[in-house]
């Protein structure tokens, strides 16, 4: 991974810190940090984003 890089959700990396990333939501820009590991399952938490990142499952 690396600064730029976008998951399915729209959360792009903005900074890398070790096994954290740091996160912004290119439709809200609501920001965050997650394990580099979560990277590819996070979604925006923000209330502005939930209804159109729910889980489908």
């Amino acid at each position: 991974m690396q600064v730029g890089d976008r998951n399915v959700f729209g959360m792009r990396v903005t900074a890398l810190k070790g096994r954290m990333l740091d996160l912004e939501c290119e439709a809200c820009r609501t920001a965050g940090s997650v394990p580099a590991n979560e990277f590819q399952s996070t979604r925006c938490g923000s209330p502005a984003c939930a209804s159109s990142q729910g889980r489908t499952e």
